[in-house]
């Protein structure tokens, strides 16, 4: 872990996903490089379903698609 930290090493998919489950985020989170971003995949990742179905309208209403 410490050196992905610091860069010396990049982790491979897998490792990522086994994080990634263990912290409860999506793989995604690893990823971005914007904050508001990474937070918003990390709430929708995290809701119920009925919470990802209201979000997702609310997306398709924003967007308009």
């Amino acid at each position: 872990m410490n050196q992905y930290e610091r860069g010396k090493h990049d982790p491979d998919f897998l490792t990522v996903t086994r994080i990634a489950q263990v912290l409860n985020v999506p793989e995604g989170y690893f990823y971005t490089t914007d904050d508001t971003a990474a937070w918003l995949a990390v709430t929708f990742h995290r809701a119920s379903l009925s919470g990802k179905e209201i979000v997702i309208e609310a997306a398709r209403s924003i967007s308009g698609s």
